[in-house]
């Protein structure tokens, strides 16, 4: 504040030369003992070291584009207007997020009282009191005949403090909370993120139950078909009731698989309307999901950006900040702390003189603090908060390494993935025209039932197996999105030098 440094410059002289007064009337012994007894912070440094930047390998087979990082509302690639509106009702209604937001309002009010520590202090007082002179308080008697008398006294006055703040501990706690309310707004964009991916992965799971349940009635009608067929051949004497029991134990598995997935949709539903901040009823309004496909894409500048589109990355940065601010208050606590006082104001015996003239009283000059003899208090202090910035410092480096290893593994699946919807495509289109051919020598009588029912057990599988691998690609699409940081960007990564000021 300018007003602050004002008072600083104003008044730095004036208490320079009060303390070599003070100083000067001390004898050289007591100086010497008071010097050598100071507290010290000597050999407390802190250690830890924040990491290099990311080193990355993008496997091949993926597009690197310059702008390929998320989007802000990333989930809208999709198409799907239901999910656009399950993830912002969410973001808006969510009690998690409404709790981050409550820790970012508290860091901000710890800011101000941080910033109220800085400004000059003036304060009012008044007191009446009415009691009894002790006859033997004073020497001599009580100006009030010979003591014993009962009495009023009167005191209104106002009392000025200032804290010089010479050595900035008031600046490092103002610091530290501006660094706080940073982390917490890190988190709430990171628990927003954490909140969108898991809707976007529940509702890509929603999807996957909703298709399966497509194949699975489309077996259901297939397998009605053969029963029918089998129960001809079996009363041509082409097969037996062993064939057309086998059938009947297929349909009636089937059927227990189709109430299965029912239950899975309805559970994806709930967990859904949970994650949207909504009570359960709230389920049942959830289609079917429609979502469209989104193509992968890898940043150019992967390496060198990461660390700033990752929310939690940027919250652990803030923490640096904040804890090296506490270090430094922590050691400003070893110098000096120099304020200035001041009180005007009446004192008087008897309420009836409290304002006139003689009352008035006064006094003003500076309050020097110095730490001596603390049993190493301060030391210990110190050495806390120089801890407590190199924890910070290995936890943002062990989340670098984290950050890494996750982006790399959603990098490697996304690689192999197109390998693997070709493979399966292969055999899903073998396995139908498996069952094609098998159906077609079953009907002329040239192939008994087992072969239909192996062949249709493959192609089920093969089927499972294409809903599958559609539902890991959406999957890994939003993962790979919570990686790269759901859109998040810190454009000013680089306070991590966690270095205390001396």
């Amino acid at each position: 504040m300018p007003f602050n440094k004002t008072i600083q410059r104003t008044m730095s002289s004036f208490v320079t030369k009060c303390m070599r007064r003070t100083a000067c009337s001390l004898p050289t012994t007591a100086v010497a003992v008071l010097l050598a007894g100071c507290a010290s912070f000597q050999g407390i440094v802190p250690a830890a070291i924040p990491s290099a930047p990311v080193a990355l390998s993008t496997p091949g087979g993926l597009d690197r584009t310059q702008d390929a990082w998320p989007r802000e509302d990333w989930w809208s690639v999709y198409g799907d207007p239901q999910l656009d509106a399950l993830i912002r009702h969410a973001i808006e209604n969510s009690p998690s997020l409404a709790t981050a937001r409550t820790r970012i309002a508290r860091a901000q009010a710890a800011v101000s009282l941080n910033q109220a520590a800085t400004a000059p202090q003036l304060n009012a007082t008044a007191e009446a009191t009415y009691g009894r002179q002790s006859e033997n308080h004073m020497v001599p008697r009580p100006p009030l005949g010979t003591g014993g008398e009962w009495v009023s006294q009167g005191l209104a006055a106002l009392n000025f403090g200032y804290d010089l703040d010479f050595w900035g501990k008031n600046d490092a706690l103002i610091r530290t909370a501006e660094a706080q309310v940073k982390a917490a707004g890190f988190d709430r964009d990171a628990a927003q993120l954490a909140l969108a991916t898991s809707i976007a992965r529940a509702y890509v799971q929603l999807a996957a139950h909703f298709e399966l349940q497509d194949v699975l009635l489309a077996t259901q009608k297939q397998r009605e078909a053969i029963r029918k067929l089998t129960t001809q051949r079996v009363a041509n004497g082409l097969d037996t009731r062993v064939e057309l029991k086998q059938n009947e134990t297929n349909e009636a598995a089937l059927r227990a698989d189709l109430t299965q997935i029912a239950m899975q949709i309805d559970i994806t539903r709930l967990q859904l309307a949970a994650l949207a901040g909504d009570m359960p009823n709230a389920a049942q309004q959830i289609g079917r999901p429609a979502l469209g496909s989104a193509p992968f894409f890898v940043p150019k500048n992967l390496q060198l950006d990461l660390l700033a589109r990752r929310p939690e990355l940027a919250a652990q940065r803030a923490r640096i900040a904040a804890a090296t601010g506490d270090a430094d208050a922590a050691k400003a606590q070893f110098y000096p702390n120099i304020s200035l006082n001041a009180l005007a104001g009446f004192q008087s015996v008897g309420l009836d003189k409290l304002l006139s003239a003689g009352s008035l009283m006064s006094s003003f000059g500076p309050a020097i603090h110095l730490p001596v003899f603390d049993g190493g208090r301060l030391r210990a202090n110190y050495a806390i908060k120089t801890a407590d910035l190199d924890g910070a410092i290995t936890q943002y480096n062990q989340s670098i390494v984290t950050a890494a290893q996750e982006v790399a593994e959603q990098l490697t699946r996304a690689a192999s993935l197109s390998r693997e919807e070709d493979a399966v495509r292969d055999a899903l289109a073998s396995a139908e025209e498996a069952h094609r051919l098998a159906m077609l020598r079953y009907r002329a009588g040239l192939s008994p039932y087992l072969t239909v029912l192996t062949v249709e057990t493959q192609l089920l599988l093969q089927r499972r197996a294409a809903v599958d691998i559609k539902a890991k690609r959406h999957d890994v699409q939003v993962a790979l999105v919570r990686t790269l940081g759901g859109g998040f960007n810190d454009a000013q990564p680089a306070h991590t030098s966690g270095k205390t000021q001396h």
